[in-house]
């Protein structure tokens, strides 16, 4: 009786588990989120690297014209561990000596666009119809062929007690950055200087202000597909609009994403989607996860599924299933290779039986078993030796698992209960 019980309560309490995909990898920006880890989907993690030794982000990419010369101009800014970028009225080349800082906090703070890498906080706005040389921080000069710099900026932290007035002087010829940064009371004034060459297969260089530092914190380009990183954006959380800091997914360029929604990992299908590929950065985003209001784990959003496309032919699909939140900064997801030619496996054409079961289990299928993999509740995966179709499972503790049928045509999976 209390074996019968048990079973009840494992089925019961694995129900969720099993509607969604089986985790199959997972990433770690450590507790308090204080790294970005940059995934790649063919390698898993490539890179995990502090998020807090930058305060601005230049462009080492060529600007593209004449359709989105945004690119190689952008610079965005590391909005939230606390610094704020405002643009000063008035303030400029001439007067750069003696700005007026009245009002400094009431003044709008610049976020970076999220949905492209190509706007950042200095040069979001940007109009290329209405003024296609007007870049914000400078406009494009035709005879030196430079971007010349017209605006200052104030990028200011309170809590750390830093205020740093920044006037970015030129871009030459889409190459060579020039950027004066210094206290609002001209002290501790640095000229930046430096190439765009010099960080190839890059998107961005990263500048910390505070130790006149340059740091290459990117791995290449053409390695990763993911960064889970910290941004800030105005969104809505709990009914209320606003400017939050947020953990999310931001995708590389070179990936499109499909966002499905409505139905779970196991439901869904690259040759049944219905959600458009995009070529948005924020595609993913943060809210695949809700945060609990108060103590307690974040929920996951088991009916987005994700299709990402990062070659003319490789696609993969993603899904989550566990984030730690602050405590741990870790995130579970299934992640795998899908081809645009495979659908379901027609639920006929494979089965298991006795199920449950304490010993022998005889697996049914129409096409040749390539391989069987057990995975059980905390996510273990191995392959299971099978003889003449039979597998002996007599050795495994009971409760619930998740069988993955491997044929030529996909893979399928069942919910196993050894008794």
């Amino acid at each position: 009786m209390k074996q019968k019980i048990l079973l009840i309560l494992l089925v019961a309490f694995s129900t969720q588990l099993f509607s969604q995909c089986a985790t199959s990898d997972s990433t770690n920006m450590g507790p308090g989120y204080v790294n970005d880890v940059f995934y790649s989907f063919q390698n898993g993690t490539v890179k995990t690297v502090s998020n807090s030794n930058w305060h601005m982000a230049f462009s080492v990419q060529g600007s593209k014209f004449p359709s989105h010369p945004e690119t190689g101009v952008s610079i965005r800014v590391n909005s939230v561990k606390g610094n704020v970028l405002v643009k000063l009225n008035g303030a400029n080349a001439a007067n750069w000596r003696a700005i007026d800082t009245t009002g400094l906090y009431t003044l709008p703070e610049r976020l970076d666009s999220f949905k492209t890498w190509d706007f950042g906080a200095f040069n979001k706005g940007y109009n290329y119809t209405k003024a296609p040389f007007n870049f914000i921080w400078g406009a494009y000069n035709s005879t030196t062929k430079n971007v010349d710099g017209n605006n200052v900026f104030v990028l200011y932290n309170k809590t750390a007690g830093v205020y740093k007035k920044v006037f970015i002087k030129s871009l030459g010829f889409d190459t060579l950055w020039n950027v004066i940064i210094s206290n609002i009371d001209n002290s501790d004034s640095t000229n930046l200087i430096f190439s765009k060459g010099s960080f190839s297969n890059r998107l961005f260089v990263y500048y910390d202000a505070v130790n006149k530092q340059l740091n290459d914190r990117e791995p290449a380009r053409n390695t990763w597909d993911l960064v889970w990183t910290r941004y800030k954006d105005v969104v809505t959380q709990f009914n209320v609009t606003g400017a939050y800091p947020l953990t999310g997914i931001l995708a590389n360029k070179s990936d499109t994403i499909a966002k499905n929604m409505g139905k779970k990992c196991n439901e869904v299908w690259l040759t049944s989607a219905t959600a458009p590929f995009l070529q948005n950065t924020n595609n993913i985003g943060w809210d695949w996860k809700i945060p609990p209001q108060g103590p307690g784990a974040f929920l996951m959003v088991d009916t987005f599924v994700f299709f990402v496309k990062n070659s003319p032919t490789k696609y993969y699909k993603l899904s989550f299933n566990k984030f730690g939140g602050s405590a741990t900064g870790k995130t579970y997801f299934s992640v795998n290779q899908v081809s645009s030619s495979i659908n379901k496996i027609d639920l006929n054409t494979t089965s298991i039986y006795p199920n449950p079961t304490s010993g022998l289990l005889k697996i049914n299928s129409e096409e040749n078993i390539l391989n069987v993999e057990l995975i059980d509740v905390t996510g273990s995966k191995s392959n299971l030796i099978m003889n003449n179709n039979t597998i002996d499972i007599s050795n495994l503790s009971s409760g619930i698992y998740m069988l993955n049928i491997q044929t030529k045509s996909g893979i399928y999976s069942h919910k196993l209960v050894k008794a």
